[in-house]
């Protein structure tokens, strides 16, 4: 039986971060999670996953950092990362932009709330 491919999900709410982890999980991923940029890089560190769903406004260290430091790394660099953003919705009261999010080097980003479908399909795009 192949091995599931592993999914790190790194959010601050932990509402969020469960009901997350149930969609990715019924893809079949194995789900490790992460409260902020900075355990993120941490569990990256740990156990590499092969794709990391980020959120961008958390405390301690944001997504975009988080996303900065793991693609300035030769061993994480090609690790895909999906940004998830509630900028999207907030653009005039937050301190993110829509191009933040283009010029992040993350592989895609999807505004929050997510679809489960459309996370899912993301997901499996990115590692095929």
């Amino acid at each position: 039986m192949a091995e599931k491919k592993k999914v790190l999900l790194v959010d601050d709410d932990p509402d969020f971060v469960e009901a997350v982890r149930v969609i990715v999980e019924s893809g079949g991923y194995d789900v490790r999670v992460a409260y902020d940029g900075k355990e993120g890089l941490e569990a990256v560190a740990e156990d590499k996953p092969d794709l990391i769903v980020l959120d961008v406004m958390m405390p301690v260290m944001n997504g975009h950092e988080a996303c900065a430091s793991l693609k300035g790394n030769p061993e994480t660099a090609n690790i895909p990362i999906i940004l998830l953003t509630a900028v999207a919705e907030r653009v005039t009261t937050s301190t993110y932009s829509h191009r933040d999010m283009l010029e992040s080097e993350a592989e895609d980003y999807m505004p929050k709330p997510v679809e489960p479908a459309e996370l899912l399909e993301l997901i499996k795009n990115w590692l095929k």
